[in-house]
């Protein structure tokens, strides 16, 4: 699963008896199958992921104003078709295209590059309930797009002591209480209008900075004005505005990013994708088996890899270095898997670099983003 090789369930088949040195080991094809529609297949696969998750390496991005809290966690879905005969199981959101669909919930550390927990559900189920318990974000912050506005919530994570940073839709309209420019300037005139009759006739700062209440919940809400495409983008957080910036914010929520980077590689170079099985179990053990694979190979070229690592490229190029080091783990060669591991660090420090970027787009990258916040 770790490789660009296997297309379906056949391919696996014949990648799991290639790695057996003994020719006794190998197994048909029918035996397999029938291994893997097991339901405990994919509860040991999810069981796996866990484990693999929990055994942490301290690998920890260095951001001075990052160290207020204990995790800065990004929180997102990610979903794919399946075999339409998985459709009781998992029902797809459009029915006539994809009459079946999973979707994973991915919740995401940011300092350690690499998934914390995950959830299988079907593409139609909502994705609030996946959202983290908020007595677990004590000191955290979480960066969510705008499928995750839930003020029930919200008001959960700020009783509980952390944080949320979540982008907002067109169709919010709290009543301003007390605006300021970007500048820091207070703007008296918006006090008690609603978010739509405060529009850019009204004020044309590029930048207002918010505490804004819908219902009886109260939060803070800024706005931006991209002139480019005539359109406001909005952030809802409760993150103070005395220790934290308009600008600050702003940049913060840039690292959301990451967890979408961590979707195209899951999904381009660890195989998860809709296999040609209309078995539950072996859909859903698979899903847990790409994202196993992975978690490892972000954890094993971390810890490989001392420099400015790019995943894409590690992950792009696993055939290379990472395929032979499971062969070496699945023999129990030691000294194999020594000299496997050294090769390794040296093709990914020398191929896996990131790549330097121009001045003019260097703070829009994650070190730009963090390094700024830290200035």
């Amino acid at each position: 699963m770790g490789g660009d090789q296997v297309n379906d369930i056949a391919g696996l088949h014949r990648h799991f008896n290639a790695l057996q040195l003994v020719n006794t080991h190998q197994v048909s094809y029918k035996p397999f199958h029938n291994q893997l529609r097991k339901e405990s297949f994919a509860l040991f696969m999810k069981a796996l992921v866990e484990r693999a998750i929990a055994l942490r390496i301290d690998h920890q991005l260095k951001a001075a104003s990052l160290g207020a809290f204990k995790q800065v966690l990004l929180h997102d879905g990610t979903s794919f078709a399946v075999h339409r005969r998985l459709a009781a199981d998992f029902p797809g959101r459009f029915k006539t295209i994809s009459p079946a669909a999973i979707e994973c919930h991915m919740t995401m550390s940011l300092s350690e590059q690499s998934p914390l927990c995950m959830s299988v559900s079907a593409d139609t189920a909502g994705e609030r309930q996946f959202l983290p318990e908020a007595h677990t974000l004590t000191n955290c912050l979480l960066l969510a797009d705008a499928g995750y506005i839930d003020r029930a919530w919200f008001e959960q994570v700020n009783d509980a002591g952390g944080f949320y940073l979540v982008r907002g839709t067109k169709s919010l309209n709290p009543k301003i209480i007390q605006a300021w420019r970007g500048d820091g300037r207070e703007v008296p005139k918006l006090a008690g209008l609603s978010l739509r009759e405060a529009g850019r006739r009204r004020c044309r700062a590029e930048v207002l900075d918010m505490v804004v209440k819908s219902g009886q919940v109260e939060y803070r809400l800024i706005r931006r004005w991209f002139a480019e495409e005539k359109r406001f983008c909005l952030w809802m957080t409760n993150l103070p505005r005395a220790a934290w910036s308009a600008e600050q914010v702003m940049s913060l929520y840039r690292c959301r990013w990451q967890v979408e980077l961590l979707f195209k590689e899951w999904k381009s170079h660890n195989r998860l994708k809709g296999f040609v099985t209309g078995e539950k179990a072996i859909a859903e053990g698979l899903v847990w088996t790409s994202l196993l694979s992975l978690v490892m190979k972000r954890r094993v070229a971390q810890s490989v890899m001392s420099g400015a690592l790019s995943m894409l490229k590690a992950s792009k190029n696993s055939a290379t270095w990472w395929l032979p080091l499971l062969e070496a783990v699945a023999h129990r060669a030691l000294t194999e898997i020594r000299e496997r591991l050294e090769w390794a660090a040296d093709y990914l420090a020398k191929n896996a670099c990131r790549t330097k970027q121009r001045k003019s787009i260097q703070n829009r990258t994650l070190e730009g983003v963090l390094n700024g916040l830290a200035a």
